[in-house]
């Protein structure tokens, strides 16, 4: 109630009150201290209700409200013709932040739209200051909605475009990691959408995207393909490397020792990750009896053979006594 303007006029002015009928049965009263002038009988104010009735069966009326009220009406319409503001993020409430704005409004800012990569640590947000877009106003409830991640996606957009002529196939850049998921990690190559799908993490295909990146990190990556009418990119991680394989006679050969990480155990072995990004085998035969591997452990083993049509290295145990 106290938060509608309404239109009044005086009736009746003593000297520390102002009469005011607003349309209601009895009339309103207002301090004359909190108006600052003495009005004369019949001019219009606008007034807020603070109190439908008081002890003396007026209506508590208030001028400083309406005024609040038309001054966050003024920066709210300059704000909106200019569609971009300034502020700093002063408090963390539920689903977002209020960000004290430089014509001094409060304002929300969603947490997803914070920034264009998940807000992994709310905190380090605090007292930041940003230039957002305004997303929307709501007079009635007097709220403004901004969003950062929409005025960096438009600028990322008019990059786009720019970035996607220069872009060749074959060519290895340098992006930044926005998201990872298990099926991949998504990249940002300055202001192009990029997948590394998880079949492309690694020449072992013993990684997982959550072993080689976080987000945050820029990462080299080798561009496979542009498809440009979704104006994204195909990425891949392994391909900034050489091939292991294509040299895998100078990296293992049977009977040397090596040292390798227990990556996972299927129903006949265990897989090992080895030195140069390779794919190790110890089959549970090669082991001896009753011995359990620990997962993320390492442990020597010798090189019994290379299985080049499977791409992995075969081990067996050291006949010494067992690693601890």
């Amino acid at each position: 109630l106290n938060q509608e303007i309404i239109t009044g006029t005086v009736v009746k002015v003593t000297d520390r009150e102002v009469f005011v009928d607003f349309g209601w049965k009895s009339e309103g009263v207002i301090p004359l201290k909190e108006l600052g002038y003495k009005p004369k009988v019949g001019e219009k104010i606008e007034v807020c209700i603070v109190e439908p009735e008081t002890e003396d069966g007026y209506a508590l009326l208030s001028v400083n409200c309406a005024r609040s009220i038309r001054e966050w009406e003024r920066l709210a319409d300059e704000i909106e013709k200019k569609g971009v503001v300034k502020g700093v993020i002063k408090q963390r409430v539920r689903g977002g932040y209020k960000v004290r704005l430089e014509n001094g409004l409060t304002v929300f800012l969603p947490m997803s739209q914070v920034d264009i990569m998940p807000v992994t640590r709310p905190d380090d947000w605090l007292d930041r200051e940003i230039e957002a877009k305004v997303l929307s106003i709501d007079r009635k409830r007097r709220s403004i909605v901004i969003s950062r991640r929409k005025l960096l996606e438009e600028e990322r957009a008019k990059r786009r475009k720019e970035t996607l002529k220069k872009l060749k196939e074959g060519d290895i850049v340098e992006g930044l990691v926005k998201n990872i998921v298990d099926f991949g990690i998504f990249v940002d190559v300055d202001g192009v959408d990029g997948l590394v799908h998880k079949s492309d993490i690694s020449w072992s295909g013993l990684k997982t995207p959550f072993d080689v990146a976080k987000i945050g990190d820029r990462i080299r990556v080798k561009i496979k393909k542009i498809e440009k009418d979704k104006e994204r990119l195909v990425l891949s991680l392994k391909d900034v490397k050489p091939d292991p394989w294509e040299r895998i006679d100078e990296i293992y050969t049977p009977g040397m020792e090596v040292e390798g990480e227990v990556v996972k155990e299927d129903r006949k072995g265990y897989w090992i990750y080895l030195p140069e990004d390779v794919a190790g085998y110890v089959p549970f035969e090669n082991l001896p009896k009753d011995l359990k591997l620990k997962y993320k452990h390492r442990y020597k083993f010798i090189v019994d053979s290379l299985d080049k049509e499977k791409r992995r290295v075969i081990l067996r145990w050291p006949q010494e006594e067992h690693q601890k």
